[in-house]
């Protein structure tokens, strides 16, 4: 890992920058004490919180707790103090210690009425702690009664739910003193979109309950339209479930995934490739006799190009591909692994774009895969409506990222092509210059192969 990067080494997105607004904004914002990192599946939030939270560690005590490799346990408030526990004692503290298991006995108040089983395990993997000596025998004859009934009993409620929080901060006290840090404490929770609706739910229900805190905040990665559906299989399809989410959530940020060439650049490895020929420099010089003029084809901002050369025509195709099938950062790992792995079976050079083509469709469904295979442009049109505005620059003109893909699913297809003088040229050019033509009869079943990589 290059030390001049430090955790960011292989920050190919600009996180690093995103973390650092963040962490100001929400330091000089008393108010913001959860914060919802909101992005699709696959987007790269764990990786986001992960190295943000070891880059904020060096100042701020920092807590990271995966929810979704703990949704098995039925009380998420126990889930999350056996991460607490875990991560901030201090085995040369006998103080710390002391201070951790006050905190985990105010825990077992609160769910005394009644425990799973699993709760003892997780306790005792986690912190060392004998959960039979916190709350007693016979937990397990009322698994059915958790937290909400004390929350439901206002009375006896408040004053367990101060003594939670006052045993918290004392914990969260000894911790920033033990390392000489500052406040407030930052717990990360991720993959909360992956849990059970119910438990995705209750998780929140008890960071709103028993964490609003001055010196404590929360940040949350999810995709908020995954977690409002997951809601509303709890509630009802009826159900509000965005306006409820609001409840927990004070601010929200996503993550900006719009640049990824550097990602897909780093990622696709060299494949012996016949080219399409687009101008990846998206410029055209032509020569008149013993004057030189300079022609630039109207590229604009939707053209993929590169004028300082910096990403090949393979990056560039792909780029485009990812935009107008609208994939994942998590996606475009799999679907390259599956490129290797078809060209790699395949002998000699190999037509890239077309096997990229195949790749991308065939993860689309099989309904959209076997309608383009046919020849029906509508299908593509209706499925990615983005590709008739991005283009690629071809010398003589720009075309759009759906006429080049169709058109070499034509050829493909074996289709008979009829060039007469209104056939644009970059199709003629394009035609002539693959010295062997993709074929789909080769190229199908290996994609059909590759497929099955995940």
């Amino acid at each position: 890992m290059d030390e001049d990067f430090g955790v960011w080494a292989d920050d190919l997105m600009g996180r690093k920058t995103s973390a650092e607004f963040l962490t100001r904004y929400l330091l000089a914002n008393d108010h913001v004490k959860v914060l919802n990192v909101n992005s699709a599946w696959g987007a790269g939030k764990s990786f986001f919180l992960e190295r943000w939270a070891k880059e904020l560690n060096s100042k701020h005590v920092c807590v990271y707790f995966n929810a979704w490799e703990s949704d098995y346990s039925s009380e998420p408030l126990v889930a999350l103090m056996a991460a607490l526990e875990q991560q901030l004692v201090d085995s040369s503290s006998a103080e710390a210690t002391e201070i951790g298991r006050t905190a985990i006995n105010t825990v077992s108040k609160l769910i005394k009425k009644g425990t799973p089983l699993v709760v003892r395990g997780l306790f005792m993997k986690f912190t060392g702690v004998n959960f039979n000596d916190l709350i007693g025998e016979g937990g397990d004859d009322a698994a059915g009664k958790l937290v909400e009934d004390l929350v439901a009993e206002h009375a006896s409620a408040e004053k367990n739910v101060e003594e939670f929080k006052e045993a918290l901060r004392e914990r969260f006290l000894q911790a920033r003193e033990n390392e000489g840090k500052n406040t407030p404490v930052f717990i990360f929770i991720d993959e909360l979109d992956r849990c059970r609706p119910t438990y995705a739910i209750e998780l929140l229900e008890r960071i709103k309950h028993f964490f609003d805190m001055d010196d404590c905040k929360f940040i949350i990665a999810s995709d908020s339209k995954q977690l409002a559906h997951s809601i509303k299989v709890v509630y009802g399809q009826s159900f509000g479930s965005s306006q409820y989410l609001r409840r927990f959530f004070d601010a929200e940020f996503s993550l900006d995934n719009r640049n990824i060439f550097k990602f897909v650049q780093s990622v696709l490895p060299a494949i012996d490739s016949y080219l399409v020929g687009i101008n990846v420099q998206g410029r055209t010089v032509i020569t008149h006799g013993k004057y030189n003029s300079e022609r630039t084809v109207s590229a604009n901002g939707s053209t993929f190009c590169s004028d300082s050369m910096e990403f090949d025509e393979n990056t560039l195709l792909t780029v485009a591909l990812c935009k107008i099938f609208n994939v994942q950062l998590r996606e475009i790992l799999n679907y390259v692994r599956q490129i290797k792995a078809a060209s790699d079976f395949m002998d000699g050079s190999v037509h890239f774009f077309c096997l990229a083509i195949l790749i991308f469709a065939r993860a689309q469904g099989s309904d959209f895969y076997l309608e383009l295979l046919s020849g029906d442009e509508s299908a593509l049109r209706k499925h990615c409506p983005l590709g008739a505005a991005l283009t690629v620059h071809m010398n003589t003109e720009l075309v759009t990222i759906n006429d080049l893909l169709f058109f070499h699913v034509s050829i493909m297809r074996g289709v008979e092509l009829r060039f007469e003088d209104t056939t644009p040229m970059w199709k003629k050019r394009v035609y002539s210059d693959y010295t062997e033509k993709p074929k789909l009869r080769k190229y199908k079943p290996v994609v059909d192969l590759a497929h099955q990589l995940s």
